[in-house]
């Protein structure tokens, strides 16, 4: 049984950005908690040209009439370690969506601006694994990957940071994409993680193969004379949609 995971987050950057030294690091910098009408999930950043989007899962969008969300973030202070910070993101103007999703898949995204002592970085547009020429997926099974999210709400500290875990690729075949538009993640996820991105490490350089947009789980129902009793168990199998897919969606918006 597939489970949507929680939801998703936002926001991202104009101005000069850096990756961290560690490649890693880099992938919790890209990063950043979003609540709004209660519900909390992850979202990362992609920067095309001299915009920088916030890409998440789409179905918090559709269901939220929210007219803004909040996000948590970290701002770098000269000479000090980055602090936590929270700020409200605008999700509407003039009663019309700032956000777009996706035709067909649950993801969408929304161009963003944050403060230029945010410590928070984006992923360029051509860091992203898209199709080859003859239309064939650059993900591979087995691929080594890496999620950085918010699972259970939680934050790694109270700076704010997210949780990192590590994991691979886990179904075939991944082409064509018009056939296959999502793939398995063996890796632990939970409710939360809906709109993290899913990277893997290229010559040490960190590029992004897709984002996850739920979970398998086993579903048991027992019933007795006295009670009657349901119990998912999570599969460790995550559900994200191929880098092509996050691409196409932050491509409706004009360069």
């Amino acid at each position: 049984m597939a489970s949507r995971l929680g939801w998703v987050g936002l926001v991202l950057i104009l101005g000069v950005q850096s990756f961290a030294e560690n490649p890693l690091v880099a992938l919790l910098q890209s990063t950043c908690k979003v609540t709004i009408e209660g519900q909390t999930g992850t979202g990362f950043f992609v920067r095309r040209g001299s915009v920088n989007f916030l890409v998440t899962a789409g179905h918090i969008f559709d269901k939220s009439s929210a007219t803004e969300c909040r996000l948590v973030i970290r701002d770098q202070k000269p000479q000090s370690e980055p602090s936590r910070r929270e700020l409200t993101i605008p999700l509407h103007k003039e009663g019309k969506p700032l956000w777009k999703k996706h035709g067909s898949e649950d993801i969408a995204a929304l161009p963003v601006v944050l403060p230029v002592d945010s410590d928070m970085v984006s992923i360029p547009f051509d860091r992203i694994l898209k199709v080859t020429k003859a239309g064939a997926s650059e993900i591979a099974l087995g691929m080594e990957v890496w999620l950085p999210g918010y699972p259970a709400q939680l934050e790694s500290n109270k700076e704010g940071w997210p949780v990192l875990r590590k994991g691979m690729v886990a179904s075939y075949p991944l082409s064509p994409i018009s056939k296959t538009p999502t793939m398995l993640i063996d890796i632990r996820s939970f409710g939360g993680d809906s709109g993290g991105a899913v990277f893997t490490m290229i010559k040490g350089v960190p590029y992004i193969a897709g984002m996850i947009v739920g979970m398998h789980r086993q579903t048991d129902r027992t019933t007795s004379a006295f009670e009657d009793r349901t119990v998912h168990t999570p599969l460790g199998l995550a559900i994200a949609v191929q880098g092509q897919v996050v691409a196409q969606t932050v491509s409706l918006f004009a360069p």
